[in-house]
Formats: C-alpha cells, sequence, structure tokens
C-alpha cells in the first residue's frame, strides 16, 4: 500500500462522513482534513494552498494551510490547526467539530464517558519541548498512516443521545456556519461602508441571518428580521430605541472574548466552549425510555420490521442482555414482541438499544410492551396502542374482514361491492 493511501485510510473513521483525499493527494499535505459543512455544497473548489505557512493554534508548529470559499454567499475559510493535531482528536481543521457527528469535543466526550478526554490528558504533555516532541511523533505517524484518533477504544455512555443530535444525520448540512461575519461597526451604529453597500459583513450585505441569536434569543431574533427586511441594514443601525439597542447588545456579547483561547476551549472540550454547554443542555432534555411501573412486564415492542428480518436476526440482537423466553414474530402488523425472563433483563436491553436499533442496515423502533401484548401478542403498536378485541363465536365479522381474512373496501359486504363466494 501506498503512502497516500495509507494516509487516507488512516483518515478515514467508521460511520464518519468525511472529504476523501482523490488518489495520489496527501492528506494535510495536498488536502485539507475538514468536513462536509465547511467544505460546502458546491462540488467544484479552488482551493490555495500556502505551504508552511500558518502557525497551528494548538501545537504552535507550522504546516500547510488551506483557503477557499464554500460558497458564492459564504466567507473564505482557512485551516486553522495542523493536519496531525485534528487527526488525533477526530475534528475539522476548520470548525473543530467532530468528523462522526459534527458536535464539539466536549460534548462527544461527556456522552461517551469522558474517556477520550482522559485519554488526552494523560498523553498531551504541557512543556514547549515534550510538546514538540509529542506533535513530531503524530505527524510521522501521520505519513506512516498509523496515527489514530483520541476517540478510539471501546467506550460505554449513551450513543444514542449522540446518534439523536448529530447533525451528520439530518438531510440539510448546518451551511449557517459559513455565512458570512457579523460586522461589529455595525454593532457599534459606526459602519460607513453600509451607506454605499460596500461592507462584505452581515447585515450590511443583505444576509439576515443571526446564528447568534437562534438558540437563546428567538423572540429578539425575530424582531430584527422583521425590521431588517421592511426598513433595510441603514435604517435599523440608526435606530436609538430601547430595543434595538438591547438586540444590539446581544450581538455584541455573542462576540466578546479571545478567539485563540476559544479554539483551544473548542479542541480541548473544557467547559469555556458555550457552545458545548448548550448541548449538553439539549441532551439532558431529550426523553428517555422509561420502564412500566408494572414489574411483571418484561417484554419489549420491536417496530418497523421488513420482511429480510428474521426471527434470528431479532434474537442474535437482543440475547447478550439475558434469557430470552420468546421472540413473536407478527409479520402483517411489521413488528415483533421479544419476551425475556426476568425483568432486569429487559431494562438493560431497553437502555442499551434505545434509539440506536439497526438490523441489516435498518433502523428499528423499540418501545416497551404491555402485558396483553406479551400475553397474546393481539396488539403491537409500541407504547400504548392495542387492537380491538376479536367477535365472540357466532356473531358477525367486523366490517372490512370475512373468515379472519382482510378483505379489500370493494369487497367489504357492509359497504360495496358483492360477497366473496365462500371457499
Amino acid at each position: 500500500m501506498s503512502s497516500a493511501n495509507k494516509m487516507a485510510a488512516a483518515a478515514a473513521r467508521p460511520g464518519a462522513k468525511l472529504a476523501q483525499a482523490p488518489d495520489g493527494l496527501r492528506v494535510g499535505e495536498d488536502f485539507p482534513f475538514v468536513c462536509e459543512v465547511c467544505l460546502g455544497p458546491n462540488p467544484y473548489l479552488r482551493m490555495i494552498k500556502m505551504p508552511m505557512s500558518r502557525e497551528c493554534k494548538i501545537s504552535a508548529r507550522p504546516y500547510t494551510a488551506f483557503r477557499w470559499q464554500p460558497g458564492s454567499e459564504a466567507r473564505y475559510k482557512e485551516t486553522i490547526i495542523a493536519p496531525e493535531v485534528a487527526i488525533a482528536k477526530n475534528v475539522c481543521q476548520v470548525c473543530l467539530m467532530d468528523m462522526e457527528y459534527n458536535l464539539p469535543v466536549a460534548v462527544r466526550d461527556k456522552l461517551m464517558g469522558g474517556a477520550s478526554a482522559a485519554a488526552d490528558a494523560i498523553t498531551v504533555p504541557n512543556s514547549d519541548v515534550n510538546k514538540e516532541f509529542y506533535w513530531d511523533n503524530q505527524k510521522r505517524m501521520l505519513e506512516e498512516g498509523t496515527l489514530s484518533h483520541g476517540a478510539g477504544g471501546k467506550m460505554s455512555g449513551s450513543f444514542e443521545k449522540l446518534a439523536a443530535m448529530s447533525r451528520n444525520s439530518s438531510s440539510t448540512p448546518y451551511y449557517d456556519r459559513n455565512l458570512p461575519k457579523l460586522c461589529s461597526f455595525w454593532c457599534l451604529q459606526t459602519c460607513t461602508r453600509v451607506v454605499n453597500s460596500a461592507c462584505p459583513y452581515r447585515p450590511c450585505n443583505g444576509t439576515f441571518r443571526f446564528p447568534e441569536l437562534a438558540s437563546t434569543q428567538q423572540d429578539a431574533l425575530s424582531v430584527l428580521v422583521r425590521k431588517l427586511h421592511a426598513e433595510g441594514a441603514v435604517s435599523v443601525m440608526r435606530d436609538t430605541s430601547e430595543e434595538m439597542e438591547a438586540i444590539r447588545e446581544k450581538l455584541r456579547e455573542s462576540q466578546r472574548g479571545s478567539r485563540n483561547q476559544a479554539i483551544r476551549a473548542r479542541y480541548h472540550g473544557t467547559e469555556e466552549d458555550k457552545l458545548a454547554q448548550k448541548y449538553l443542555d439539549r441532551a439532558n432534555q431529550l426523553p428517555a425510555l422509561t420502564p412500566p411501573e408494572d414489574e411483571g412486564v418484561t417484554a419489549l415492542w420491536v417496530g418497523g420490521l421488513t420482511p429480510q428480518i428474521t426471527q434470528q436476526d431479532l434474537h442474535d440482537q437482543f440475547y447478550s442482555y439475558g434469557e430470552i423466553l420468546e421472540v413473536k414474530m407478527l409479520p402483517e402488523r411489521r413488528c415483533a414482541i421479544v419476551t425475556y425472563a426476568m425483568r432486569k433483563s429487559a431494562e438493560e436491553a431497553a437502555t442499551a438499544l434505545y434509539r440506536k436499533l439497526r438490523v441489516k442496515d435498518c433502523p428499528l423502533k423499540l418501545w416497551w410492551a404491555r402485558s396483553h401484548q406479551a400475553d397474546d401478542g393481539r396488539a403491537c403498536g409500541g407504547g400504548g396502542s392495542s387492537s380491538a378485541p376479536p367477535p365472540p363465536p357466532g356473531s358477525a365479522p367486523p366490517p372490512g374482514q370475512a373468515g379472519g381474512k382482510m378483505l379489500y373496501p370493494s369487497m367489504n359486504p357492509n359497504a360495496m361491492g358483492a360477497r366473496p363466494e365462500a371457499r
């Protein structure tokens, strides 16, 4: 295997959406280690390569930097850390977000149990000499294709929360990260270029999107956007009302702080990363699969089955959590009931597989089954749905059924059409 192929294999992560380097190019030297969001929606980019022209914000070592524009209305983006530093943590060289989940490092480490954060604190030295030696070894491992990121290894944590919050699972990437920067002079009511429409920053250039307010100040964001569309950026900048002054103060507050310190906080996943704290607060509010109060319920409902999924496939997924009494397949309802011998086994399976159960690359739903669902399997509607009881002997079948078989509407004798011939 060539050196280029080794580095490309070292950069690849299972389940990640990476920008793979083409054949013959080296990651970090000919192509940056970046995420799809920073590359933008345009598949054809013109990058400026600057060999050994920038100093890494983490290792303080020179590296080959890249600069490009991810879209016609986006700002120019540039790598800010060295490739070996980014791959060591499996983060993007530009936004420092995790490559697999597109989330801050602190969120990934916290929900994974903090194992990668502890490993990073032990392996990364503090003195300048040891740092130079450490990152030199990391670069050598990158060239040999043996470099692995700090989040590797066997870890246990809330992976279902990571999957639920991951922006990589969204059909639309979060391209607001590529928006032009906020005009600080406009926030101070001193921008002179906005009058001549010569200012390239928001909102002077006509881009009325403010991610700084979207997550915490929805009301202020709505007021600001409406006024900008109605009056324009010049009139809103000159507005001296208390409401607009409060909005401008919130925008100024979002821009305060040291950029270099924010980069180090994002990379190392410290508590100073405010965006990570917002994600962690959101993770704590995600709903969990609460066990029912009835201790006799030891069955789990599995929904969304496909014809390719067999009873043995489900048994292989659930048997490691405890003894299974029965796996009842209900193909007509595309669901199944997995019954355990002990309640503790069912609780462990529910905690481990909730929101991340996949069988043959098919995502499945998981919920606690009701007691009557586990007993006779007549109902299969995860988390509380039930079916009507069967009619008493001798009575007419319910509408749409005859002889226990489902009928089409045209064959329903109670609606229209002819009664099917008896067989």
